[in-house]
């Protein structure tokens, strides 16, 4: 079985470079796409079973709408190659109030297929070219928003014990 992971995209993130009128965005976050793009080509050409991406796809929490339609674009070529994807939301990606939502949470609600957000702990369960696969997912927030350290370490040990429970169950 083929995963590809990768994780802390920060698309957006400006440090250095400069702007690039001619296409409107900045060198940096130029950067950034010529890497994601690679990613992609790589999921495609290589066949992979899943796409694993463990949070911050953008560097603020609130994203502009092209840096969205950016990610969208790439991600949307994984679904088009029946690629299973699972986007676990990172502290980037939650949202700054409660109330509101990620940016990641659109694709639920446009229903796109083969893709899977990840918001809560808990098992997914994805069917592969290679067959079915369990994923333990802990995205960030999930394992007790608020706690640091230690404390946050325990309550994430504690989830993944559950999950693995579960799993001996199924």
């Amino acid at each position: 079985m083929r995963v590809l992971h990768f994780a802390d995209l920060h698309l957006g993130m400006e440090n250095y470079g400069r702007m690039d009128p001619a296409r409107g965005l900045h060198t940096r976050t130029l950067d950034f796409l010529r890497s994601f793009d690679f990613i992609i080509e790589t999921a495609v050409s290589r066949q992979v079973d899943l796409v694993l991406f463990c949070g911050d796809a953008f560097r603020s929490r609130e994203p502009s709408p092209t840096l969205q339609c950016l990610f969208a674009e790439r991600i949307s070529r994984l679904a088009r190659a029946q690629i299973p994807v699972l986007l676990l939301t990172g502290n980037h990606d939650l949202p700054p109030l409660p109330g509101r939502r990620s940016a990641l949470e659109i694709y639920p609600i446009l229903d796109v297929p083969n893709i899977d957000v990840v918001t809560t702990p808990g098992l997914r369960k994805i069917n592969t070219r290679s067959g079915p696969l369990q994923v333990a997912c802990l995205p960030a927030g999930g394992h007790g928003a608020g706690l640091q350290g230690e404390e946050a370490e325990k309550n994430a040990a504690r989830l993944v014990a559950e999950m693995a429970r579960q799993t001996e169950n199924d």
